[in-house]
């Protein structure tokens, strides 16, 4: 892999210095360095600012068509890591130089038009049922975005106080532009999807159902006896059975269920014709957007409505999108500007899969009988409409034991949701004098949210992934309402001056107030519907649990001031101050201030340096303090009822709370360089950055006789460190013909280096397969831990005397979830009006672990475990028939104390499922290099020539066509692709039923009127 990955690296940055220059560049420092927005909105020469930004261009963002335009982020910035759960209407982890805190939120901020947006999303910390319900900041329209610029460090962001101290992306929204007439843009796209087979299992072919030779009246036969006649084990879950021969009858599941085409029939014991990959559907969305805008020396305004609809992969998934955006501007007085902006987004999906262990793709992943037909499954559901599963308890009980039908489960058993989002901002920009501007703004963003999932009559009782109903339920109906609310007041002074022809002043003082509100409601029926088909918690079997209630607010009150001076247009210090006061704090705590400098050269400008290849150059850096307070009600303890109706209950809460607490502090370094060669040609951003946060809010262990398991309390320091490049090239560029290549590179890594005394671990998340991503003192973050082989003192493993491997409990360190580096390169080339871009992602290291191949090696599904053993004979085959395998290791026939190693010897049956998977390894055995190289995104445009338009009312046309996530061109892990998982948040590096990866063709079509 790393030969593999090194070797494309190699390969572009070689090519990239092949500099054939056939056209005259000019270009100046403005050019090169441009004018960028910052924090709060300001607008900024790139050249004076000491810290660590990157732009991304609209077309970048909008050139493939998605319900979330984050997922096109990946690649295009150095440091930002983007990860797509997968899921339907899933959400996308967006990290900026690696983590920040242990156990918090290490999202990136997004500002649009100088205002924070929300971005709530469900982080997952267990391998149960549960819900991705996706990031809210997809809501965003990305044909209203105009640019973008990444803010990575925190002297960069420190003006938005502890919100940004993860990073910010500050997003520019389209304007009107001035013109005689209305402007008219369309963009319209149809995307197809089509499962990636790399990404799914690829099962065994000669075994059906079954564990092995375990029934029958002596149970040493792979059938059951129905009628006199074999019968397969139709309430077992694995793939461990009789061996296939077309020329054995066999009672199967479906004959015993009635109006089954085969009912009471016997059938050929053969592998099914179709099997679960024939589930997935082909996914079509169609995505609409126009928008109308006019502008003159008044006023502008530009008003734009999308629709998104289509289906996914999976059955009876659904995804809708409408979104009414509009600005403008109007010059009240010549220096009196007042500005608007307000977005409205009403988003409804039917569908969503519940993600970790018992989820659908957990049945074709880890317990499937590959002798069921899934298309037969269909049409039996279809038949009647009934729960007629292919994993029945017996001929005169065709309920199901383990696993429902999935047509029905996909049908019947779903989650919905619809979210209603407004957010807007308003300000008065008042130029006071050629030199003061007072900038007042009032912003609000808020959304309602409901997500509710039913589950029918006839289901197999099993937990739902949402609600406060305890154990399985028969049937239910469980229903979430949320209401999140933010709004921002700023008051921002500025100073503009130039005191001589060598001397700049910037200078601002402001202050901020803002508001955050929630509110949850979660209820649902215990134990089972009372009438079916009622979907509603009144329609509760048993008394409803009460419900799950949060109404929480938080206020922050931030007062800052900013000042940075350039020197002879070549040297610039700047440094800022803010103090905020957090609600969310104990009142002796609640006031913190946090500062920051940095610095920057046009070394450009030196004068020995002006006649050289090189014609810009800056050397900066930076330090930074940003404070973080918590989330709201954590400070005094309380108590939660139980029942909802009759004698109230109550319980105490489980973690303590901490009225002392005070707020987290992070420190950053960060020194970089910038140069431009050959009149642009030839460019490279380089940096370092370092960043410790210190006093984490963390929930900590403690003595249960103190009533409670954790307790919230500041200890802890993380440290994240790495190096970023960001390089770019023209290689050729003549009349016709320019082809520009950009590359992309990091190393972020985050070191637990402190805990409080006597707490060596904190656990990120834990999972099933004694699995957990932990928080380790003197380790990477995102420890994997489990179970391991036992070794000897040369590293073999070593083998129990009865053949199997020994292994050690769960505490072992087995892998991390943090990549070691990664990057994209990015192609453009054009010739005239045609143009190709393409771009290749690569992550390298990092691990993941697979709870999918720990539990479906186990249960016979794949092809590993089916094969010719070292004796010649199918290795599934009794030892007495030749079958068998020896684990590789060594057997200790000394003691504890004098070990003598020899090589093991000793033949284990695989008869049964004894051999394979959990049953056979410790975690240890599934855990995968996560790295990968992937053709990310492929694109094709024609942009029509000016000459076919001009006797026309288009005033521009262009076709693309776009391929997405075409070629996985390396990966480690089998039957998935490694970028999956199971949410946003901090506990990656875990797999269980992910959905296979799709690959997406998309036609564009963008006209301008």
């Amino acid at each position: 892999m790393k030969k593999l990955t090194t070797s494309v690296l190699a390969v572009v940055l070689t090519s990239s210095f092949a500099l054939l220059n056939a056209q005259v560049d000019t270009a100046r420092t403005q050019d090169i360095e441009g004018v960028v927005v910052t924090a709060l909105g300001i607008r900024r020469e790139k050249k004076s600012l000491g810290y660590a930004t990157q732009s991304i261009e609209s077309e970048d963002i909008t050139k493939t068509p998605t319900a979330n335009f984050t997922s096109n982020l990946s690649g295009k910035v150095a440091g930002l890591s983007i990860k797509t759960s997968g899921n339907v209407g899933g959400s996308v982890d967006v990290t900026l130089r690696g983590y920040r805190s242990m156990s918090g939120n290490n999202q990136v901020l997004f500002v649009v038009d100088g205002a924070p947006m929300i971005n709530s999303s469900s982080a997952i910390n267990t391998s149960g049922l549960s819900v991705d319900t996706g990031n809210t900041i997809s809501d965003i329209n990305p044909e209203d975005i105009a640019e973008v610029n990444v803010l990575k460090g925190a002297a960069a962001t420190a003006l938005y106080g502890s919100r940004a101290a993860n990073g910010a992306i500050i997003i520019t929204t389209k304007k009107g532009k001035r013109s005689n007439k209305l402007d008219l843009d369309v963009s319209s796209s149809v995307s197809y999807s089509e499962v990636n087979k790399e990404t799914f299992p690829t099962y065994q072919t000669q075994y059906g159902q079954g564990y092995g030779p375990l029934y029958g009246p002596t149970f040493d036969s792979y059938f059951e006896v129905y009628n006199g006649q074999p019968q397969s084990p139709t309430y077992e879950d694995a793939s461990y059975g009789a061996a296939y021969d077309p020329n054995l009858m066999v009672y199967q599941y479906n004959a015993f269920i009635p109006g089954s085409p085969n009912f009471g029939k016997q059938t050929p014991w053969v592998m099914a014709k179709n099997g679960p990959i024939k589930l997935f559907e082909k996914a079509f969305n169609f995505n609409n957007s126009f928008s109308i805008s006019k502008g003159n020396d008044v006023s502008s305004f530009r008003l734009s409505y999308q629709n998104v609809q289509g289906n996914d992969i999976l059955p009876n998934t659904r995804l809708d999108k409408n979104s009414f955006t509009g600005n403008a501007s109007y010059k009240i007085t010549d220096n009196l500007t007042a500005n608007l902006f307000a977005t409205y987004v009403n988003q409804e999906t039917v569908g969503k899969n519940p993600t970790g262990y018992h989820g659908a793709m957990g049945n074709f992943r880890q317990w499937w009988a590959t002798n069921v037909d899934i298309l037969e499954q269909r049409d039996l559901y279809f038949m009647n409409r009934r729960n007629n599963s292919w994993n029945i308890q017996g001929p005169s009980n065709t309920a199901p034991l383990y696993w429902d039908n999935p047509y029905f489960r996909f049908y019947e058993n779903y989650v919905s949701d619809e979210r209603n989002r407004f957010a807007g901002n308003f300000s008065l920009n008042w130029d006071i004098s050629s030199k003061f501007n007072l900038l007042g703004r009032v912003s609000h963003d808020g959304f309602t949210y409901m997500i509710d999932e039913r589950r029918a009559v006839g289901s197999l009782p099993d937990a739902m992934s949402i609600g406060p109903a305890t154990g399985n339920q028969q049937s239910g109906y469980a229903v979430v309402n949320q209401r999140r609310n933010e709004e921002n007041y700023d008051a921002i002074l500025s100073y503009k001056d130039k005191f001589s022809d060598n001397i700049t002043l910037n200078a601002l003082v402001g202050s901020n107030v803002n508001v955050q509100t929630f509110y949850s409601n979660a209820q649902g029926t215990q134990q089972a519907l009372f009438i079916p088909g009622v979907y509603s918690v009144t329609n509760s079997a048993s008394t409803p649990n009460a419900p799950i209630v949060r109404d929480t607010e938080k206020r922050i009150y931030g007062l800052f001031a900013q000042a940075s001076l350039g020197f002879m247009d070549t040297y610039f210090v700047e440094g800022s101050i803010r103090r905020d006061v957090s609600t969310a704090l104990p009142t002796d705590n609640n006031t913190y201030w946090y500062p920051s400098v940095s610095l920057s050269a046009v070394i450009s400008n030196w004068s020995f340096l002006q006649d050289s290849a090189l014609n810009f150059g800056k050397i900066r850096a930076s330090y930074a303090v940003v404070g973080n307070d918590t989330d709201p009600n954590q400070l005094l303890n309380t108590y939660s009822p139980t029942t909802a109706f009759g004698s109230p209950t109550y319980i105490y809460n489980t973690t303590a709370k901490n009225p002392f607490l005070k707020p987290e502090m992070t420190e950053a370094l960060e020194a970089g360089i910038n140069l431009q060669f050959f009149r642009n040609r030839l460019g490279i951003d380089a940096g370092w950055f370092s960043t410790d946060t210190r006093d984490q809010i963390l929930a900590l262990p403690v003595s249960t006789a103190t009533g409670n398991a954790a307790k919230f309390q500041n200890v802890g320091n993380m440290r994240s460190e790495g190096f970023e490049i960001a390089l770019n090239t023209v290689p050729v560029k003549t009349t016709d013909f320019t082809w520009g290549l950009d590359v992309n590179w990091s190393n972020p890594r985050s070191k637990v280096t402190e805990l409080a005394s006597g707490v060596e671990n904190i656990t990120i998340g834990s999972f099933q397969g004694g699995v957990t991503i932990n928080a380790s003192l003197n380790d990477d973050y995102g420890t994997i831990k489990g179970s391991d082989f036992v070794y000897d003192g040369n590293g073999n493993k070593v083998v129990s005397a009865a053949g199997k491997y020994l292994v050690t409990n769960t505490n072992s360190v087995i892998g991390n979830m943090q990549a070691d580096w990664f990057g994209s390169v990015i192609n453009r080339l054009a010739y005239k009006n045609l143009a190709l871009s393409f771009q290749v992602d690569v992550r390298q290291g990092g691990d993941i672990f697979s709870l999918d191949q720990y539990y479906g090696q186990a249960s016979g599904l794949y092809e590993n475990s089916v094969f010719i053993n070292d004796l010649g004979n199918p290795v599934r085959n009794a030892l007495a028939d030749g079958g068998g395998l020896i684990l590789p290791g060594v057997v200790n026939t000394g003691t504890a104390a004098n070990p003598n190693y020899v090589q093991n010897t000793t033949r284990i049956d695989a008869s049964y499922t004894n051999a394979f998977g959990y049953l056979a390894y410790p975690a240890k055995e599934f855990v995968y290099d996560a790295s990968y190289v992937k053709l990310r995104e492929v694109a094709l445009t024609y942009t029509l020539p000016e000459k076919f338009l001009n006797s026309t009312f288009v005033q521009g046309a262009s076709f693309s066509l776009v391929g997405n996530n075409l070629w996985i061109i390396s990966k480690n892990i089998p039957d998935a692709d490694p970028e999956s998982g199971l949410a946003a948040g901090n506990a990656q590096g875990y797999q269980t039923s992910v959905l296979p990866t799709t690959r997406t063709i998309s036609f564009n079509v963008r006209l301008n009127f």
